[in-house]
């Protein structure tokens, strides 16, 4: 006789067969538990992998951004010295309009070099604001009176102003992040033709002062499907642009720890609001 025989005869039928199922249900939710198993492990692998690429995209853009910033130093101090021969050139020729128009390209060239430059070394250095007494006012008619050489043909900017001017803030930064709009809100209109505004209020609110500055435009406007992206760096919708202008917007407004809100419609302009405490 057969031991299966001998333990068919010990151990009733239906015992055995209780026992057989329940090693056959244990070893079908193991089998279960090892496939989840092996594909949670190539999960992890996954993630890892994507995360040892975004680190390598990392190290690469730190070091571009440290050679970057190099760079950008070297080239300004020459370009100090062509921005004086051009103004000086630009005085010499007052009486000849003709000469004096050559001129002034040089100057607007080195203008866009020059914002060109601060906006990398600003991506480079992630800026810290440091805070002091400053006028909005000035800073946005600084900044106005800047990007002057961007006019296009028919293209204006007005500013207006409501209640006190002086804040707590960091007014190079400030000037910077302005500079970076009026420029975008400028090439944005159609043919040059169109309106750029500012204004800056500052109201009172539950946490304290807030300033509160929007810059219109009557513009292109951008398409929906671009505004999620429109602050992310190297992200540009301009065949020449570099995708840092709304890169350095968003960083400065970071580091003011205030907000910006975009609502933009295509074929009817832009408005850009930025929210930033004053004290």
């Amino acid at each position: 006789m057969s031991t299966a025989q001998r333990l068919q005869e010990r151990v009733p039928a239906e015992l055995l067969n209780d026992a057989f199922n329940v090693f056959r249900e244990a070893s079908r939710k193991l089998e279960q538990q090892y496939a989840l198993l092996e594909r949670r492990v190539e999960e992890l692998n996954e993630e890892l992998a994507e995360k040892n690429r975004v680190m390598e995209r990392t190290r690469r853009l730190a070091a571009m951004g440290e050679m970057a910033a190099k760079i950008a130093h070297e080239i300004r101090n020459p370009l100090g010295s062509m921005a004086i021969f051009a103004t000086l050139l630009e005085r010499e020729l007052a009486n000849d309009a003709e000469k004096r128009k050559f001129a002034s390209y040089i100057t607007n060239g080195i203008n866009t070099l020059d914002n060109l430059l601060s906006n990398m070394l600003l991506f480079a250095s992630a800026p810290a604001a440091r805070l002091k007494s400053v006028d909005i006012r000035e800073v946005i008619e600084d900044s106005i009176l800047l990007v002057s050489g961007y006019e296009r043909a028919g293209g204006t900017v007005t500013s207006e102003f409501e209640g006190h001017s002086i804040i707590m803030a960091d007014g190079s930064l400030l000037r910077q992040l302005f500079l970076n709009l009026l420029i975008n809100a400028m090439d944005s209109l159609d043919g040059g033709a169109g309106t750029v505004g500012v204004s800056a209020k500052v109201i009172e609110e539950g946490r304290g002062p807030m300033l509160v500055v929007q810059v219109r435009d009557t513009g292109k406007g951008i398409p929906a499907e671009e505004l999620d992206r429109i602050f992310d760096p190297f992200f540009s919708t301009k065949e020449r642009g570099t995708g840092l202008g709304l890169a350095i917007v968003s960083a400065v407004v970071n580091a003011h720890r205030g907000s910006i809100d975009v609502d933009s419609k295509k074929g009817e302009g832009t408005v850009f609001t930025i929210r930033i405490p004053a004290e």
